[in-house]
């Protein structure tokens, strides 16, 4: 700045006068209102400028919901989700308390290709079902609360918990992130889906 008295802007000076017009007078000279040339239009928002991006678990979990809505909102559940969806459960999820082990899209991509396409296209809704309430057990059980041993599940079947690493293992699957509340229960993230017994 060649002068204390005056503010550059890219390409354009404004006295220190014009300034402090503004600021006491809330006008400013009409040469560097002319030169600013601001159009206004009708829109406050132009929504094709507004990134989406996938909502952080932290934010999940600290908005919470039922277990249901926190399933069709986490991006790390779409197929999941679908099942649920497709066997009637997401509804049966909007109730009671439940613990869900839910198996990430990962998981299921880790599923051998037939496995995956069977439950994905079988009209038999009823295998799809079990196997999906294999990953559910009554209550709200967090993960401090989770006991090393056999746990009955909603399909009927016990599961086997106990830790690895001091990592928590449900049969042969990782929970990856635990304790995401909802207002009907909590869900733990597996890394891997658990096949029913034969």
């Amino acid at each position: 700045m060649n002068n204390l008295t005056e503010y550059q802007n890219p390409g354009k000076r404004v006295g220190l006068l014009s300034l402090l017009s503004f600021l006491l007078l809330g006008t400013i000279s009409p040469v560097v209102a002319a030169e600013a040339q601001i159009s206004p239009n009708s829109k406050l928002v132009d929504s094709q400028n507004i990134a989406q991006l996938p909502i952080p678990k932290e934010v999940i979990k600290a908005v919470g919901g039922d277990l249901a809505s926190i399933i069709l909102s986490d991006d790390r559940f779409t197929i999941l989700a679908a099942i649920l969806k497709t066997t009637g459960l997401l509804d049966a999820l909007k109730k009671g308390d439940f613990t869900i082990f839910a198996p990430t899209d990962e998981a299921f991509a880790k599923l051998p290709q037939e496995i995956l396409e069977a439950i994905l296209t079988s009209k038999d809704l009823s295998k799809i079902t079990d196997l999906l309430k294999y990953h559910v057990i009554p209550g709200k059980v967090n993960a401090t609360d989770l006991k090393a041993g056999e746990v009955t599940t909603l399909e009927g079947d016990s599961i086997t918990v106990g830790t690895d690493n001091n990592q928590i293992q449900v049969e042969d699957a990782r929970v990856i992130d635990s304790d995401i509340p909802a207002s009907n229960g909590v869900i733990h993230v597996i890394d891997k889906v658990m096949v029913l017994p034969e």
